[in-house]
């Protein structure tokens, strides 16, 4: 009897030498921290429970990762050192209330000018 097991999904965050890739599945997206032009929290309502999501903008590249990724918390640590505005508590403040997606705009390079 042949089982039909489904290969798990890649999902990973890494830090690189000036920034950082996203890894979903195989396709990998990288980001120098010096291109970044936007970063939003979200949440994603996974019917049981909520899944924190971190959009990331710049230039022509859109990519996105969750708490769930493979490196999230060492991405987190690094991502509040190079970008001091963003408030260090934005996972917990975006997770209340619980299956909301209260989407919050983290840095924006545009509106941090000047």
């Amino acid at each position: 009897m042949f089982w039909n097991k489904k290969k798990k999904r890649i999902e990973k965050i890494e830090l690189t030498e000036k920034g950082f890739q996203v890894n979903y599945d195989e396709e990998i997206t990288q980001f120098q921290w010096s291109e970044i032009e936007k970063l939003t929290g979200f949440k994603v309502d996974r019917i049981t429970t909520d899944d924190i999501c971190l959009k990331i903008e710049s230039g022509n590249k859109i990519s996105f990762a969750t708490e769930e990724f493979e490196g999230w918390r060492i991405f987190m640590t690094e991502l509040l050192n190079k970008f001091p505005e963003i408030d260090k508590n934005w996972e917990s403040i975006i997770a209340i209330p619980a299956f909301e997606r209260k989407e919050t705009e983290l840095y924006n390079r545009n509106k941090n000018v000047g």
